[in-house]
């Protein structure tokens, strides 16, 4: 390794073990080396663990999320034109109160209600199953083409894609990824970053100062729509779940055209009833939750996992300005649900992103 590299990249740990945070340029230069696997891995690893312990900073944040996307526009295809606005959705986990993977399921509900959307997601990386976990099992080669996730968004409104895939070993985020069973500020830029020309994005926290945090960024990478929710539960004080929660408040940040506002919804006003964290906790096992994911795709939980489901597809269709109020997008949500047309949704990304869809279809069906 170079000499003078090698101290210059060594100098920006010293000066996160200080305390400071690095500027937003010294951000985006040292996770491209990162990324680009430029730096031996315990120079990359001791800066990781020593950026997540500075203090927060949206400039620094702002500087991972533009490495991030240097390396995905390296690195995978751009996606064709779409023609219209396409969302974004994605839990960044680490959070307190963890239920069955939401987001994952209300991109196939908000797509079966007319909402463009690509999901991006990993494995689970510190709660017991994630959203490439729950595609998979559910039926959805994990290896499949970016471009079969891009040609399915104008088919059938979706298209999952993970960058763990072996598809992109050659990629330093999906390498990075692939070793980190902790928190890291990558959980937090990884969301953040434009991975088929979305600008318009749902990324649940899991504390209400982190909402603040990514909606701030969001604003400087020139998103034009933005949530951050942080769901809180009355019966377990300062313990958060990230995504909307029928448990108790939720708070939220949001941006629209540059501007950004705070404010708390509540159950009721999505229509729903409260309900008690037992009623939503996640399963033991990334099998349960795929399970209670699909069963609730497919209106056979009724109840609190749909009620969860439910506002969470709203917010999707909120940020998209495709319904009137928290309520309209609820109801919405469940007429994809009970009508079949969530269950159709999924099925057609089966269909699009799996080499035997039979057998992938097959491994869906077994839930029910």
């Amino acid at each position: 390794m170079n000499e003078q590299a090698l101290r210059a990249f060594g100098a920006l740990i010293v000066k996160l073990q200080s305390g400071a945070s690095l500027s937003r340029a010294e951000t985006r230069s040292a996770y491209q080396q990162i990324f680009r696997n430029e730096q031996p891995d315990l120079q990359q690893g001791a800066l990781i663990a020593a950026h997540v312990c500075a203090p927060p900073s949206v400039e620094s944040l702002v500087g991972l999320t533009e490495a991030h996307n240097d390396e995905w526009d390296r690195c995978v295809p751009a996606m064709p034109p779409l023609g219209k606005p396409h969302l974004g959705i994605v839990g960044v986990g680490l959070d307190g109160l963890k239920s069955f993977n939401v987001s994952s399921a209300a991109a196939v509900v908000a797509a079966a209600c007319g909402v463009p959307v690509h999901k991006v997601g990993a494995p689970g990386m510190t709660g017991v199953s994630g959203s490439a976990d729950a595609y998979a099992l559910w039926g959805v080669q994990p290896d499949a083409p970016v471009e079969a996730a891009y040609e399915a968004l104008p088919q059938i409104n979706l298209g999952f894609t993970t960058p763990v895939s072996p598809r992109l070993r050659h990629m330093g985020i999906g390498r990075v990824l692939s070793q980190m069973r902790c928190k890291t500020m990558i959980h937090l830029a990884g969301p953040l970053g434009f991975h088929s020309g979305e600008r318009h994005k749902i990324i649940g926290v899991p504390a209400p100062p982190v909402g603040e945090l990514i909606i701030a960024a969001m604003q400087q990478l020139g998103y034009t729509r933005g949530l951050a929710p942080c769901g809180t539960c009355p019966d377990e004080p300062g313990k958060f779940m990230d995504e909307f929660s029928n448990l108790g408040p939720t708070i939220v940040s949001e941006l629209i055209d540059g501007v950004i506002t705070q404010y708390t919804v509540t159950p009721e006003m999505f229509g729903v009833r409260a309900a008690a964290y037992a009623e939503i906790a996640a399963a033991p096992t990334r099998e349960g939750n795929a399970r209670v994911g699909a069963q609730t795709i497919a209106g056979k939980r009724p109840g609190a996992y749909e009620d969860l489901l439910a506002i969470n597809a709203a917010a999707c269709l909120h940020v998209m300005g495709a319904c009137d109020d928290w309520a309209d997008g609820t109801q919405k949500a469940r007429a994809a649900i009970h009508s079949g047309a969530a269950w159709a949704t999924l099925e057609g990304l089966i269909d699009l992103q799996s080499a035997d869809p039979k057998a992938g279809r097959a491994q869906l069906n077994a839930y029910l």
